[in-house]
């Protein structure tokens, strides 16, 4: 057959393919949906039994699911769910809705305020599960929460607005756990018990506040507004007054004997509080400075004769950020909290307090391997919390993590409180 002839029938063939049907169809487009989960799987070893009553290991399943639907660039659906030791959770579930200027996201969702990530005294908009302790970094302890979050944004300034309209209290234990309140406590002493005054979940209630957000030269600054209840709860003042020393700070079995020995029960609530902040961010080569100022109107304080008291708080933050060479990255962050109006009622509370938190990690093996470190300093009680930490990333979406725990300190302390509560733990975490 001549060429001619084979280019005509290539050609016949063309014209024939789309009339029956033969033409190569485009692949179908993707389905506008992203699916993500991870499930950790994390164990724990006491390094001592301190406490007749603790755990000496434990295990703990976390797994976060999530579809996001983008049909378009203006709409976004977010559907999660968070299954934290066997209780099922609502993860973040929203409606994001993002046009020019406006941006407006309705549902579940975390709100983070405030430059000095672990101590930031800015970063209470949404309430943490504190069910183990700082085991986790505060990050992974916020609790996503009903909020109304609708951002007005420009090249000059933007402006948010939050409108929680449900209280939602933070996730702890008072007895009868490694990490409650006042731990095994409630095994030595059968009558002790605890009580706790749940706000009404009631609109008139809700919690609500505002971010303004500006560039000043080179220097980023937000100025913040927030009327809520705080998430976590405030003791109430005993029906009588009790003697105490002033200068002696008091632990949770002192307040556990006290109880037993009146037959007056400690009781807790939460108040409503107004914040007022700052915070600021900027650069210096490669070196990252921020900062946060807070005032608080209204901060509750138990006196030693077991008696509530309140004043205003005022407390600053300065960091700095350092990004070097391998992923090296460092970052500390210093505070201190001033009591306003402090007379001698208030001791044994401290009228100022001084604290340091510090970040340390560095990547190797073209980031298969990284080491870290978190650590709490409270300069002025003298207790810390030390979780030096290694992760391995060889096998593509499985990470191992393996590290320690350790608290220190006074009884009296927050953190000292957990001394006994040492551990080493390895997590081993599946994501996609």
């Amino acid at each position: 057959m001549r060429p001619a002839a084979f280019i005509g029938i290539w050609a016949l063939c063309g014209v024939l393919a789309p009339v029956m049907g033969w033409a190569k169809k485009a692949p179908p487009k993707p389905l506008p949906v992203k699916l993500t989960a991870e499930i950790a799987n994390r164990f724990n070893w006491d390094f001592k039994k301190d406490d007749p009553w603790e755990d000496t290991s434990q295990t703990t399943l976390d797994m976060t699911a999530q579809l996001k639907y983008l049909p378009n660039p203006v709409v976004q659906v977010v559907v999660g769910e968070w299954i934290v030791d066997g209780k099922i959770r609502p993860y973040n579930n929203y409606l994001n809705l993002a046009f020019n200027h406006v941006n407006l996201r309705l549902g579940n969702q975390i709100v983070r305020w405030g430059k000095a990530d672990e101590i930031s005294p800015l970063d209470v908009v949404n309430p943490e599960d504190l069910t183990r302790g700082f085991t986790r970094p505060r990050a992974d302890r916020k609790i996503p929460t009903p909020i109304a979050n609708m951002e007005f944004l420009t090249d000059v300034v933007s402006l948010q607005g939050i409108y929680i309209p449900f209280f939602e209290s933070s996730e702890f234990h008072y007895t009868d756990n490694d990490w409650a309140l006042f731990g095994h406590l409630d095994k030595t002493a059968p009558t002790f018990s605890v009580s706790e005054e749940i706000p009404a979940q009631t609109l008139r209630d809700a919690g609500y506040g505002g971010r303004l957000t500006a560039a000043i030269g080179r220097v980023d600054v937000a100025f913040v507004y927030l009327n809520h209840r705080r998430n976590l709860p405030s003791m109430k003042p005993y029906p009588f007054s009790i003697p105490g020393d002033p200068n002696k700070k008091s632990t949770p079995g002192d307040l556990v004997a006290v109880s037993t020995t009146t037959g007056a029960m400690p009781a807790f609530h939460y108040l409503r509080e107004e914040l007022y902040g700052l915070e600021f961010e900027t650069t210096v080569g490669s070196v990252g400075l921020r900062g946060d100022a807070s005032y608080v109107s209204s901060q509750s304080f138990i006196t030693a004769t077991l008696q509530e008291q309140r004043r205003p708080v005022i407390t600053g933050v300065l960091g700095f950020d350092y990004n070097g060479p391998n992923n090296f990255y460092i970052n500390c962050s210093a505070s201190h909290a001033q009591i306003q109006d402090y007379d001698e009622s208030l001791a044994p509370n401290d009228e100022s307090t001084s604290s340091m938190s510090g970040n340390l990690s560095w990547e190797l093996l073209s980031g298969n391997i990284k080491l870290s470190y978190l650590g709490i300093f409270n300069l002025t009680d003298k207790s810390f919390f030390h979780n030096p930490k290694v992760n391995l990333n060889f096998i593509p979406n499985v990470g191992l993590e393996a590290g320690v725990d350790i608290y220190g300190g006074p009884p009296s302390t927050q953190i000292g409180f957990y001394d006994g509560n040492d551990q080493g733990y390895l997590s081993l975490s599946y994501f996609f």
